[in-house]
Parts: C-alpha cells; structure tokens; sequence
C-alpha cells in the first residue's frame, strides 16, 4: 500500500496523498462485510492520513451493526448499484458519517425489521457524500433513507434515496437542525399501509435547506400526512425541482412551516382529495416578509395554495391550477401570474382572483 493520487470526486478534490486499499469480496456476503468492517478498525483514529477503501463488485453484509467510519476514511465502491454495503440494523445507520470522511460510488441499504430502519446516518460536518443510492425498508416506527441530525455546511450531490414502510415515519432525506445543501438528487418515497402516518421525500429543520434540481416523489397509502418536501429550517429555497405527493388525508408537494421559504423554476404537484401545490401553516412573520414563489407552476386538488391564517405569500410569473386559498388574516400577491381552467389560462389580480 503506498501513496495514491486524490481520487476525482466532489468532496474529496482535497485527498493530495491518500493511502488506498482494495477491499476484495470473500466466499460470502457476510465476509465481505466483516473484511469491510475490519479495514475501517485498522485505520488510525487520529484522522492524520486519509485513507481511501475500494470496494469491489458485490455485496458487502454487515449483518446487524452498522458500519461507523473515522476521520479520513472515504469509501470508494465500482459503481451504484454495482457495490453494495447492507445491513438490518436497527442502531444509527447502516453507515454512520464522520468529519473529514465520505461515500461515492456505491449503494448503501437497510433491510429493516426493526424499530429504526436508517441506510445512511451523519452527524458531523465535512462528510462527502456523491453519486450514491440509499435505501432503508420496513422500519416499525422510523424508516429514512439519509438521516443527518446536527449537522452543517454538509452538501450531498447526485444522491438517490428510497424509503418504504407500511407504518411509521418514512423519509427519503432527513435533515434534523442541519445546515444542508442537495442536488442533483432524487427521493422516492411509499407510505404503503395507512399506519405509515407521515410519508415525506426531504424534510429539513435548523438553519438552511439548499434544493437545487431535485426530483421528488412521495406518496402514501391512506397514511395521514404525504408532503414532498417539508420546510421548517429559517431558510429553504427550491430551484429547478420536480417535486410530487398524493395519497394521504392531507398532501402538499411543499409544507412549508416558515416564512422563509423560496421557489424558483420549479414544478410542485399534489394528487387527490385535500392535496395542495402548497400549504403554508406558519405563523404571522415579520412585517414585509412573504414566502415567495416564481417563474413556477403550483397544481392542487381544487386549491394550488392554501395559507393558513397568518400566512403571508407573493407569487410571481407563476401558472397555477387550482385557486389560491387564504384564511383570514393570511394574504397572497399576484404578479403576472396564471391560473389555468380547464383549458384556458387566465390572468388573476394581485389578490389572486
């Protein structure tokens, strides 16, 4: 083993003498997950040299635990779907992240089975992750996909996660008080029994959400709640995005939970009965302060936009099908926007109408 060039993906341009080692299939699954394991333990703690492991073509089985890396470890597999790391843990994450390490290049799942079914799970900042698929199954009361909590000035770039329950919470990308930048990236997601209550494709929460091209879907099975994308965090914007939801009591292409929330370019879609483009249910937000919507097209049920009382929303070369519905003491502006009527698309006012 000796001294390698840096390997050329997003994230790890900084690897100028990284130490690399193959991590070669063995007879079984299991050994290969065990010889996978083993590599990671043998690398130094102190993050003083970056390591970078090859994962060969297969399937690398963890068993029960998950795999939890160190500073400086970046594991590098022969391609999505084409590497493979897979668990059924019920602990943190098939693989856990650290600062300084990262993933491309391969697949990561979780099997479930129980409590929390987690693929991939990150807490520190610095972790790069690229060209990755994620996939988490069958958790009895959480099943995500990427889960980062606490976690900021991470971005995530050509990542696809998928995430299926019949119960519980189910998320293709969790991002918990987080920091977080995402794109190029695709969420799907299925809520496939009605006591998989909440079905969500990205939800973020702390400081910032970047979503930049983007493709999302969720959908539930007569669960209570199915959003593509829930916006809590003080700032969220989604830019040149597709985003869809349908199949719950209540569904919302973007729940937005702030004020501070921004669409640009982008499609939002929800399908069914009690489905909105958007539904906004934040608190009165400081005077001049609007979620803003641009240059995008917003489709419901029979209402593209609903603001809850409080809400404030402008809009702005939009296209709309279905109204905009706002309670009293929400309000909505409209500039050079459309609302499309069977098949004729009308200008509204600046109230909407």
């Amino acid at each position: 083993m000796g001294p390698a060039g840096a390997p050329g993906s997003s994230g790890t341009d900084g690897l100028l003498a990284a130490r690399v080692r193959i991590i070669p299939l063995q007879a079984t699954a299991l050994e290969s997950g065990a010889a996978l394991r083993a590599a990671v333990d043998a690398v130094p703690s102190d993050g003083s040299q970056p390591w970078v492991l090859r994962l060969g073509a297969g399937t690398y089985d963890l068993g029960t635990t998950g795999l939890v890396l160190k500073r400086g470890v970046f594991l590098e597999g022969s391609g999505v779907g084409v590497s493979r790391i897979t668990s059924s843990t019920a602990g943190d994450g098939s693989v856990v992240g650290a600062s300084g390490a990262g993933l491309r290049l391969l697949s990561v799942s979780n099997t479930g089975g129980g409590t929390r079914s987690v693929a991939l799970f990150n807490r520190d900042d610095g972790f790069a992750v690229s060209e990755v698929r994620a996939e988490a199954l069958a958790g009895q009361s959480l099943t995500f996909g990427v889960y980062y909590q606490s976690a900021n000035d991470n971005t995530l770039s050509r990542v696809e996660s998928r995430a299926t329950s019949d119960r519980g919470r189910v998320m293709g990308f969790a991002f918990d008080q987080t920091g977080i930048t995402l794109e190029d990236s695709k969420a799907f997601v299925q809520g496939t029994a009605s006591a998989a209550d909440t079905v969500i494709g990205v939800g973020v929460t702390g400081s910032f959400g970047v979503l930049r091209r983007v493709f999302i879907n969720a959908s539930a099975a007569n669960g209570a709640r199915s959003f593509g994308v829930e916006a809590a965090a003080q700032s969220v914007s989604v830019t040149d995005s597709e985003v869809f939801s349908g199949g719950a009591t209540l569904s919302a292409a973007l729940h937005a939970e702030t004020p501070g929330v921004s669409v640009r370019s982008s499609r939002l879609k929800a399908t069914g009965t009690g489905a909105f483009g958007v539904y906004a249910d934040f608190p009165a937000p400081s005077p001049g302060v609007r979620m803003g919507i641009d240059q995008s097209s917003i489709e419901g049920d029979e209402v593209s936009v609903f603001l809850k009382a409080g809400g404030t929303a402008r809009l702005g070369h939009a296209k709309l099908f279905g109204g905009v519905f706002a309670e009293q003491g929400a309000s909505a502006l409209c500039l050079f926007t459309f609302k499309t009527v069977q098949q004729d698309t009308l200008p509204v006012d600046s109230s909407c109408l």
